[in-house]
């Protein structure tokens, strides 16, 4: 599969797009250089754009490597150099400036707009530049580019001070200390403070700035005051606030901040954002705390602090833990005005946590000071653990900053008595050496005896072990982040203790699975499995214990309702063993390798979830390549037939590869046990099924331990009270039976002996008499059955004929059943039934199973009132076997009348239409077809008669399935004839293709199968069917019977072929995409056809051409693809009428798509007709148009897309060439079809479309424009008149805004026209009843200004009309029964 192109992968070994970001990056680093003072505004935006332009590339292109960011490695220095050093350039002279170090001449104390600008543009280039670093970050991480970034002392107070502007435009003027106090940085004057805010609000809200945002500025900010705040220099020397204060005697430079206090106030502040700013707030708090000359003092009161807002958080009331004589140290760091937010506690976490990783655990808990600021934090940071349910987040922090103070309580080491397996090499782990193995053996085992020797006991504070249960609780958290963190904490915290206290947490995880129904406990101690061995804290001695618990985990499945819960607990186990065959010796693991082999394949080859199945085989192939191939039978085999890619297909691994991996005797048993023990049983019924044909495949490799072992206990568990249980072992018990047919193992005693034999047979009718039919699952257990008995019927086992009889009788219950899946169930297992038991004799069946089977389901088919019987029994008539359809020519007729019959786009059941019966009957109809055949009979003497299908039989199923083509009912689930459509077309493909097999005899009928063009050109002009015809009556009768019977002549024609394709292309142009699909498909197959090769195609080299069937797969649905072939095969001569008619329904449809695409592909035509000149085929179109909307009068169907691909082909222009006839013919058609199709109608919605279609025909641009007036005006004086107040207003809107836009050019009268559009605007259309007579004289009133002559009787037309004894409501929602025939008409 070939990687995406917006994605790079690490087949990739270079930087490809290196120089284009190259270029990008040195845009936006001259991008503040390249504007002087004197530019004009116009060139600081252009810069602007230029740099915005460049940061949106270069994120494209950086995104591509999220992947892999790896890739980038080697050229990140020089472009964060290049990116860091253009922005220091330009933060140091925005310092300098606020310290006057720069002329006033850049920015005047007046502020004016020629000098502002100069700013504005080194603002806006600072902040593309730290937004391009911010981009990196995101690729590679903060981390790596952090150490990445230029670190100089004279570096902190400008990148300082300039973070803290872009905190002013974040907060909007509610900064920390920039309104209150000026410390570090803050000690210039009023005025340029106010210039400086100024340019940055300018930034703020220039809209060419979208793409470089503010918090992308600030987050790389930090993270570059987090690396120079490490400067290992004491920050009270570089503090130049602290020397004004000393020079200053002003009040407010005495008591502003200072260097640390600033970074501090600032830092906090960003703790409480909601995005990544957040994150690296924190790093650069920890960076500054973690500093030896602050950890004694700064350190102390920010834990306190900490320790105040988490108490704050807790319990809404705010408590200072502060004692007297530290308020002094902590009055800097500020106290929220309202309750903190949880987005300050997980910033006071992460910065928390941050600080215990990196900071030196002497000095963190170096004076009793400090140990009680760590405690009071302590306290209320389980508080808040055993309070925090709804943040997740928050969690992960909680559980981390446990498992930090932890490890800061106990000593820094690693255990001296975890398990070390030393040296590892693949290579050595594939050579068998038994004396190296029992030397490497020994040494671990000395090693392990040493270590415990010298392992010193301590005393291990409360702290550690309130934390470890902290971490032995968050095991179990709802969320798997919080879990893995909480595995890591305690693997963390169990390398430094003992190894008694080892033994302990190891007991506490193990005790975490006692619970079977506690998935996330399961999942938790999984995780802590995997890290404890893969630090070696889980000792070889203890193996014995974890590994079992593991290998349950690997087949966790709880039942929960209708689901399942443990895919989690599965991929986690899976990780697990992959951590163990990592961590230990072939030597020591050897003993477990067995249990653990064998759960890996099941897991790899038969789990649900495609992540688990990878999962295990990731973790068998790690097994097979640390672990050796010596422990692990056939592993390299295996993987070789169950790659990460060949298992992600779950049919795939069922049905294949564990049929492969079966024939190892290792994994043989344990396959059909798991899939009998427990796939079968499985809650979801795709897997049972999957696992019973799965099991039967494998059942041949060992058909006695099958036989004798399995299928005897399926037979039992067929009667359990678990639905899962007993329909699975229905099926297992199904497919084994055939599978031992298939073998013809069935007659072997020793396979099955007589008594097994009896209970098979009377297994379906036994689970009737415990009626385990009822109830929920009844239906699973239906079709079940239906599949026992056509797998009893094709193994032929033996039964007498009231066992038969018994069997066809639950076969007839469940046709009536109003499942459609157990109707499929049933037809087949009553053909495998009815064909392999019921013997006929040379003269056909017997009356009484005549009667028993053909005549009754004719009867029912023909009379019953319920729907699902009549759907069950159709599709049963095409199930029968040849010898029941065809004993006589009488039988095979009634059978076909009553299916055709059935068929019939008009049949009824019970008073209404059926869509599946019609559907089945049509299926059942060419079944029947295939069963029986077209031409010589089958008729032996030693056999029952088959008689074969006639010329007129087949002209009779033809007939019937052209007439389907047509079905497009609808009811309450939309266009239902679809079905029948579709199953037609896949009938007339078969029956086409059979009728000229049958067809033979005619000369040139077939030819050779080949692929060059003069076998295409010869097929272009194949012999008509009267020149065939001919070819018999020069040959003798006698030659002509030994060649074919006489029934066979006419069998497959022209005229058929050519109904046949005109049917296809129709629907190949309809709206639905299922059934453009199957279109598409049967003319592929159709026309493609080499055995047999179809003959009377018209024109059959262009069709191909047109539709590109050149062994390409397409796809047919996709209407992009469907119609613009569809509309090259329109100009062969025939299939204009059938692809217009079904285009036009697609191209008036409503879904946009489709209606996009075809109106597309039908203007282009119309194009190109235009352009070639072909007047005529435009007239024949207009026929076409013509003919449909004659053809269907009052059929909403056809006549609502008609109207609306009227509207847009007038609309756009396309019909000015029949418009603009000198005849006039087709407007006149066209108004009185729109007359006749107004006069009656009760579809508002349809109306409205006819008067736009007629207003549309008045195109001023036209030659004929006085005549179409003439034609068109009159009908829409009627529109004015109607009987619905809707149309009336819609008629006189729209003829108001015809006339106002090409009023002038068709009337020369104005005042006339002015004073019609006054009354078409102040007339109120839409009054229901017109009691005055002001819409009728209205209405007369504009005919006359318009020179529009109406009748007397026009003149006094009423609104309401009378019909059927009662009158029309004027509007169309004025009643429910409106609405009803409004849908119906």
């Amino acid at each position: 599969m070939e990687p995406q192109q917006n994605t790079a992968t690490f087949s990739t070994s270079f930087f490809i797009e290196h120089d284009q970001v190259t270029e990008l990056i040195s845009i936006l680093s001259r991008g503040g250089a390249s504007c002087q003072p004197s530019d004009s505004e116009t060139a600081a935006t252009a810069v602007t754009e230029k740099n915005a332009k460049a940061l949106a590339e270069l994120r494209t292109i950086l995104d591509k490597y999220l992947e892999c960011p790896t890739l980038l490695d080697p050229y990140l220095e020089g472009m964060v150099s290049k990116l860091s050093l253009s922005a220091r350039e330009i933060i140091h002279e925005v310092f300098l400036f606020q310290h006057g170090g720069i002329s006033s001449q850049i920015i005047h104390s007046d502020g004016s707009s020629q000098n502002d600008d100069i700013p504005t543009v080194k603002l806006d280039t600072l902040m593309h530049l730290l937004s391009a670093i911010y981009a990196l970050s995101k690729v590679r991480g903060r981390k790596f580019i952090q150490r990445l970034l230029p670190h100089q002392v004279s570096d902190v107070e400008p990148v300082l001070s300039i973070l803290r502007w872009f905190g002013c435009l974040e907060m909007e003027s509610k900064c920390i200390g920039l309104e209150s106090q000026s410390g570090g940085s803050d000690g210039e004057n009023n005025s340029k403070k106010t210039s400086e805010m100024h340019l940055l609000e300018q930034i703020q809200y220039n809209e060419s700035m979208e793409s470089a945002k503010t918090w992308e500025s600030i987050y790389s900010l930090l993270n570059w005051l987090g690396i120079i705040s490490l400067v290992p220099f004491d920050l009270h020397t570089i503090d130049s606030s602290l020397e004004t204060s000393k020079l200053s005697t002003d009040e407010n430079a005495a008591t502003s901040m200072t260097l640390v206090q600033s970074i501090l106030s600032t830092s906090v502040y960003h703790l409480n954002d909601s995005g990544p700013t957040r994150e690296a707030a924190a790093a650069c708090l920890a960076c500054l705390l973690s500093r030896p000359d602050l950890e004694q003092y700064d350190l102390e009161g920010f834990v306190i602090w900490s320790a105040t807002i988490m108490y704050w958080f807790r319990t809404g009331t705010n408590h200072d833990f502060h004692t007297g004589d530290e308020v002094e140290l902590h009055m800097t760091l500020p106290i929220p005005e309202q309750q903190p937010s949880v987005f300050l506690i997980m910033g006071i976490l992460q910065t928390l946590a941050a600080i215990f990783k990196s900071g030196h655990r002497s000095n963190l808990l170096s004076t009793q000071q400090k140990l009680h600021g760590i405690e009071l934090l302590w306290e209320q940071a389980i508080l808040v653990a055993e309070g925090s349910i709804g943040s997740m987040l928050l969690r992960k922090l909680l559980v981390k900053l446990f498992a930090r103070i932890g490890c800061a309580y106990l000593p820094p080491r690693v255990a001296a008595w975890r398990y070390q397996r030393g040296r590892r090499s693949l290579l050595e782990n594939l050579l068998s050496s038994v004396a190296k193995q029992t030397e490497t053996k020994s040494t671990e085992a000395k090693q392990e005896e040493g270590a415990r020797d010298k392992d010193e006991m301590f005393l291990i504070p409360d702290q550690v072990e309130d934390a470890m249960d902290q971490l032995l609780r968050s095991l179990t958290d709802p969320s798997t982040i919080v879990r893995w963190s909480s595995a890591k904490g305690i693997g963390r915290l169990t390398e430094r203790l003992p190894a008694i206290c080892a033994d302990d947490v190891l007991d506490a995880l193990l005790q975490l699975c006692s619970d079977h129904d506690r998935d996330r406990s399961w999942h938790g101690a999984c995780l802590c499995l995997a890290e404890l061995a893969r630090r070696g804290l889980l000792l070889p001695a203890r193996l014995h214990e974890a590994v079992p618990i593991v290998v349950q985990a690997i087949g966790y499945d709880v039942r929960r309702g209708q689901h399942s819960v443990g895919s989690h607990v599965r991929d986690s186990a899976c990780y697990t063993c992959w951590a163990f065959a990592r961590a230990y010796s072939p030597e020591v693991l050897s003993p477990h390798v067995k249990e653990l082999s064998v759960a890996l394949v099941l897991a790899s080859l038969f789990d649900r979830e495609v992540n688990c199945r990878r999962a295990a085989s990731a973790a068998f192939q790690e097994s097979v390549g640390r672990q050796g191939a010596d422990n692990f039978k056939h592993g390299i085999a295996i993987l070789t037939a169950a790659d990460y890619f060949s298992i992600g297909n779950r049919s795939d691994a069922y049905l294949d590869i564990a049929l492969e991996i079966a024939k190892f005797d290792e994994y043989q048993k344990p396959i059909i046990d798991h899939l009998s023990n427990v796939k079968l049983n499985h809650w979801d019924i795709e897997i049972r099924s999957l696992a019973s044909r799965s099991l039967a495949r494998i059942s041949h490799l060992n058909a006695h331990y099958c036989s004798k072992e399995i299928l005897p206990k399926l037979l039992e568990q067929s009667f359990s009270d678990d639905l899962a249980v007993r329909h699975g072992a229905l099926l297992g018990a199904a497919e084994m039976i055939l599978a031992f047919g298939n073998l013809d193992l069935v007659n072997d005693d020793n396979t099955l002996d007589g008594d097994m034999k009896s209970t098979i047979v009377e297994l379906v009718p036994s689970i009737e008499k415990a009626r385990l039919y009822r109830g929920r699952g009844g239906e699973i257990m239906r079709s079940a059955a239906c599949r026992m008995i056509e797998c009893i019927s094709s193994t032929k086992i033996p039964m007498s004929v009231r066992q038969q009889v018994r069997l066809l009788d639950s076969i007839d219950a469940c046709l009536a059943h109003p499942n459609e899946e157990i109707h499929q169930a049933a037809a087949k297992g009553l053909k495998a039934l009815l064909t392999n038991y019921f013997p006929v004799g040379s003269d056909g069946p017997s009356e009484r199973l005549q009667g028993r089977v053909v005549d009754k389901y004719i009867s029912i088919v023909k009379t019953d009132d319920n729907p699902a019987a009549t759907r069950g029994f159709a599709l049963a008539l095409g199930a029968l076997p040849s010898k029941l359809l065809a004993p006589s020519q009488r039988v095979l007729d009634s059978i076909l009348n009553c299916l055709c019959t059935a068929a019939g786009k008009d049949c009824l059941v019970g008073g209404e239409g059926d869509a599946e019966t019609r559907r089945n009957a049509i299926s059942a109809l060419v079944d029947v077809c295939q069963t029986v055949g077209i031409g010589k009979s089958d008729c032996t003497a030693e056999s029952s008669p088959i008689y074969p299908l006639t010329r007129q039989q087949v002209s009779r199923v033809f007939e019937t399935l052209l007439d389907s083509m047509e079905d497009y009912n609808m009811d309450r689930r939309g266009d239902v004839g679809s079905w029948s459509r579709i199953a037609a077309m896949k009938g007339l493909e078969t029956l086409a293709l059979l009728a000229v097999n049958a067809s033979t005899a005619f000369p040139g009928s077939t030819y050779q199968a080949t692929t060059n063009s003069q076998t295409v050109d010869r097929e272009a002009i194949v012999p008509s069917f009267a020149e065939r015809l001919s070819y018999f009556s020069n040959r003798s009768s006698t030659d002509m019977l030994t060649a074919t019977g006489t029934d066979n002549i006419g069998m497959f024609d022209e005229a058929l072929c050519t109904s046949i394709l005109s049917a296809l292309l129709k629907q190949f142009g309809e709206k639905l995409d299922a059934v453009r699909n199957q279109a598409g498909e049967c003319l592929e197959k159709l026309l493609t056809s080499d055995s047999p090769r179809l003959p009377f195609v018209p024109c059959r080299r262009m069709l191909l051409r047109a539709l590109k069937l050149n062994g390409q797969p397409k796809n047919w649905s996709n209407p992009a693809v469907t119609f613009p072939l569809l509309i090259c095969a329109i100009n062969i001569e025939g299939f204009l009428v059938p692809i217009l008619s079904g285009i036009i329904i697609s191209v008036g449809g409503l879904t946009e798509s489709v209606s996009k695409s075809s109106c597309v592909a039908l203007f282009e035509w119309i194009r190109e007709l235009r352009h070639a000149k072909a007047t005529h085929r435009i007239v024949q179109m207009g026929e076409v148009f013509l003919g449909l909307l004659s053809t269907h009068r009052h059929n909403g169907r056809v006549l609502m897309p008609l109207l609306a691909t009227l509207d847009k082909l007038s609309t756009h222009g396309y019909l000015d060439e029949l418009l603009s006839a000198r005849n006039g013919e087709f407007v006149d058609k066209l108004l009185v079809g729109l007359s006749e199709e107004a006069k009656g109608c009760i579809d508002v919605k349809r109306l409205l479309a006819i008067v736009g279609v007629a207003l549309n025909l008045l195109q001023p641009d036209l030659e004929t424009i006085n005549s179409l007036q003439q034609k068109v005006l009159p009908f829409m004086m009627t529109m004015l008149a109607n009987p619905y107040p809707r149309v009336r207003r819609y008629t006189a809107e729209q003829l108001f805004a015809k006339l106002s836009v090409d009023g002038e050019t068709i009337f020369t009268n104005h005042r006339h026209l002015e004073e019609a559009t006054n009354l078409l605007l102040n007339t109120v259309w839409h009054e229901e009843h017109d009691k005055t007579g002001c819409i009728i004289e209205s209405r007369n009133r504009i005919a006359d200004l318009l020179d529009i002559q109406l009748t007397k009787e026009e003149r006094s037309i009423a609104l309401v009309k009378k019909r059927a004894g009662r009158s029309v409501p004027v509007d169309e929602f004025e009643n429910y029964s409106s609405l009803i025939n409004s849908t119906t008409a």
